[in-house]
């Protein structure tokens, strides 16, 4: 699961997709209804891949406490957002039973879970289980291609070294130095 390109914008509900990064904006995707918008860099956003939770230990980056929910509901929906404060707390200290009571307010609660559904909405939570087998199969065939790729990769640079070899002169006369009229002032 890459929660890098997923983000929170501030004034704005619900989680969004990085498209394309212009000069003066980004391009997001809303992941509830897939409206593509500007977001002005003067905005505050948030990738959830930088988001944490407070423990009682050390803070937990919120893609495992989401991946967390997502094994203890096993795959399917979670608690409901709007459900009563109580029952979100008791489901989040059920997955992470560390999480710190006094530092997390009752909206933050509210909000991972709105988040989770969102999330597993837009089918971010089933590419998790995707990517992880991929991504075993992918290493095995990247060693397995290592050995025929040096003769290739070596006959590459060869190229390019010639092409970036320098032409030699030849039939062009050199052009002249223009001079601006400041500089013959003084002589």
């Amino acid at each position: 699961m890459d929660l890098s390109k997923i983000i929170s914008v501030a004034g704005k509900p619900g989680l969004f997709r990085v498209v394309a990064q212009g000069r003066n904006a980004l391009i997001v995707e809303s992941l509830m209804d897939g409206k593509r918008t500007p977001v002005p860099m003067s905005v505050r956003v948030s990738s959830l891949d930088e988001i944490s939770m407070f423990t009682t230990g050390d803070d937990v980056p919120l893609k495992e406490v989401i991946g967390k929910l997502y094994d203890h509901a096993k795959g399917g929906a979670s608690a409901d957002a709007k459900a009563d404060i109580s029952s979100l707390w008791e489901t989040l200290l059920t997955v992470l039973p560390t999480a710190d009571r006094e530092r997390i307010y009752e909206s933050d609660v509210r909000k991972l879970f709105t988040w989770y559904a969102l999330l597993l909405q837009a089918g971010e939570l089933a590419k998790k289980q995707e990517a992880e087998p991929a991504a075993e199969e992918k290493g095995k065939a990247v060693k397995a291609k290592a050995g025929e790729a040096a003769p290739k990769k070596a006959a590459a640079e060869a190229g390019a070294k010639k092409a970036s070899a320098p032409k030699p002169a030849g039939g062009s006369k050199p052009k002249a130095a223009t001079m601006r009229k400041s500089a013959q002032r003084g002589s």
